[in-house]
């Protein structure tokens, strides 16, 4: 029986950096690459979780300043 390995494999890797560059691109320089990549999972996921809400309430903020622009010009 040959020895077996319990690593990641390359679909894991591959989605475990783009969690990293989120981090990293998103954070404005938040974070460098090396702090996210030694950060525990649930920090990782945590601060993820908060850049997608921050993002959301961005792009609401954004969306409804839009809409009063609009209809103050009519």
């Amino acid at each position: 029986m040959g020895l077996r390995f319990f690593g990641l494999t390359s679909e894991h890797k591959i989605e475990i950096h783009k969690v990293l560059f989120a981090l990293v691109y998103y954070s404005n320089g938040g974070f460098t690459h090396s702090e996210v990549y030694n950060m525990p999972i649930y920090l990782r996921a945590f601060y993820i979780k908060q850049l997608e809400e921050a993002k959301k309430e961005e792009a609401e903020a954004i969306k409804s300043a839009s809409k009063k622009g609009n209809t103050s010009k009519r």
